[in-house]
């Protein structure tokens, strides 16, 4: 597929310098060292500023602000190059993702009182759908898919091979689940009777707000008893794990493997960095952000609109307080070096 440069400004509503030929085009997408004459590109921070002078793209999404002086490419000027160049990425590979063949194939496996619309609705090979479970327009469901007994999935859903949904797992619209995550498995319960380990019986079920999306080897985990909750519009990275009776706010961003412990409550917007981890039954305020590798063991108050929380380190604590704390230990040396050089000096002088 190709588009023409000056399509992509009257899509975006943008301004044209150096602008090209009414028929110039792209039909790739690459960054600015990377780019050719039929790529578009974007520049979106200084650091690539002798990138930009120096690419050969075929157009580039700049910021409205920018006032360096580039000759040699068409620039169009936008609110915010990233976001721009990704509605053209939209555009431009639309059919690139999973592929919707309507209907149900021949060997999937339907329950009984399953309600699908095979008109809009597309049930991949393999597939093994419960009674009672209802699939909403438009949703894509992949290879290999295991959905369980009265199971609602909204429309434009996306399921990608091999997921596993559970029993009564109910999942709003245009929700994304990526390959190999389980929703719904069993909660990690058990209670020790003096001898042994008894297994706890997890009744409960979960919830997927609208506008989710879950990466790939993520594990949800249900209820004991009520619900495991991701809100609405929160993203999900690759190898996360939420433990049981979990609520989880809207908007978040949860990094890959951070693990949440059950019932624990995260407040909308909260931002997890990579590899974090909670312990169970704690809050998370609103607005927070928790940086890399941060260990929470009790409750973070959290930020405000526009004036987040940062938290980091182990136990989990404000980031600037820590960000000290870890420096002074390096100070060490220096001050043994400096404390052994006076008692030396108060030595010779008869001090000590």
């Amino acid at each position: 597929m190709q588009i023409k440069i000056s399509e992509i400004a009257s899509k975006l509503g943008a301004d044209v310098i150096n602008a090209p030929s009414e028929e110039a085009f792209i039909n790739g997408l690459a960054a600015l060292a990377e780019a050719g004459p039929q790529d578009l590109s974007f520049f979106h921070h200084e650091k690539y500023l002798n990138d930009l002078r120096t690419t050969e793209a075929g157009a580039v999404l700049v910021p409205e602000g920018l006032n360096e002086v580039i000759e040699q490419v068409p620039l169009i000027k936008v609110k915010s190059p990233s976001l721009a160049f990704n509605e053209i990425a939209k555009e431009l590979y639309e059919s690139d993702g999973e592929q919707k063949n309507l209907g149900v194939h021949e060997t999937a496996i339907i329950g009984d009182d399953v309600k699908i619309d095979s008109n809009s609705v597309s049930i991949g090979p393999h597939v093994v759908v419960g009674s009672g479970t209802k699939i909403g327009k438009g949703s894509v469901i992949s290879a290999g898919v295991r959905i369980g007994s009265e199971v609602n999935i909204g429309e434009d859903c996306t399921l990608f091979p091999n997921v596993v949904v559970y029993n009564n797992s109910m999942i709003s619209n245009r929700v994304i689940i990526h390959g190999g995550s389980v929703i719904g498995s069993d909660g990690f319960g058990y209670e020790f009777d003096g001898s042994t380990h008894q297994k706890i019986v997890h009744f409960g079920h979960v919830e997927i707000g609208s506008d989710v999306e879950i990466g790939a080897n993520c594990t949800i985990d249900r209820g004991r008893f009520g619900k495991t909750l991701i809100g609405e519009g929160t993203k999900i990275d690759n190898l996360c794990q939420v433990g049981h009776n979990v609520i989880i706010g809207k908007h978040c961003i949860i990094v890959a493997d951070t693990a949440i412990g059950g019932s624990s409550k995260i407040g909308d917007y909260v931002t997890m960095a990579a590899q974090v981890g909670i312990a169970g039954h704690l809050e998370v305020g609103a607005h927070s952000v928790l940086v890399a590798r941060t260990g929470v063991t009790k409750s973070l108050p959290g930020g405000e609109p526009g004036k987040p929380a940062f938290y980091s380190s182990f136990p989990a604590g404000p980031h600037e307080v820590k960000r000290k704390e870890m420096v002074y230990p390096r100070k060490i040396p220096k001050v043994l070096s400096r404390l052994k050089s006076i008692e030396d000096r108060l030595s010779k002088e008869g001090g000590i």
